[in-house]
């Protein structure tokens, strides 16, 4: 497994290139940076995008979506209620932070909760992690984990935005993410790399 990411400057959003070094099939996660910036990622590293995964539905995740789908054919991966989330302008807050609204998505394929979605020899498990939206899912593949907004480095998601909810945001990460290995690479949806092991101890926001 390889992976790469590009950041969106006025946002901060991260989006994250993941591919089996063999085949150079890969997934995004996350297309919210800008679509001419997420190509030249993919083409510099030769890779077909086979998959994009959300992990929650989020204007700054999504901002390329369209685009992306449209250049690569791929499909579009979410949770249950990711697929309901997308497509809903009023949870998306895409007017808001857009200036226009993405409306009438649904995704391509949707996981279960602990369901893998497999592609050669890239493994990736889907957790439900709700809270920041109802929707929030992340993506566990070898040890490292891509998991949006819901944990950042010392820190956590907002909550006050459509379908968040402080109280299961805080459940989410207790009882789904600091249950894994303390050595498990965290890849947060803005900001720099942490880890599990390391959110434990330091977090401010969410203590185990």
């Amino acid at each position: 497994m390889k992976y790469t990411s590009i950041f969106h400057n006025e946002t901060g959003e991260n989006t994250w290139l993941v591919y089996d070094e063999l085949t150079r099939n890969g997934v995004i996660i996350d297309p919210g940076c800008k679509i001419d910036d997420i190509m030249d990622m993919i083409n510099e590293n030769d890779v077909k995008v086979r998959y994009i995964l959300l992990t929650h539905c989020h204007y700054d995740h999504i901002m390329s979506l369209i685009p992306l789908k449209n250049k690569t054919n791929a499909e579009i991966v979410t949770g249950a209620r990711g697929s309901i989330n997308l497509g809903d302008p009023n949870v998306n807050i895409t007017l808001h932070g857009l200036g226009y609204e993405i409306s009438g998505i649904h995704a391509d394929k949707i996981l279960k909760d602990n369901e893998i979605l497999s592609l050669d020899g890239l493994n990736f498990k889907c957790i439900y992690t709700p809270g920041h939206t109802s929707c929030g899912v992340c993506y566990l593949i070898e040890n490292d984990l891509f998991c949006g907004d819901t944990l950042f480095l010392r820190s956590c998601g907002r909550w006050d935005l459509p379908t968040g909810d402080m109280d299961i945001l805080f459940d989410s990460i207790r009882n789904r993410l600091y249950t894994l290995p303390d050595n498990t690479i965290v890849h947060s949806g803005h900001g720099s790399d942490t880890s599990i092991g390391y959110e434990k101890k330091f977090n401010f926001c969410v203590r185990p």
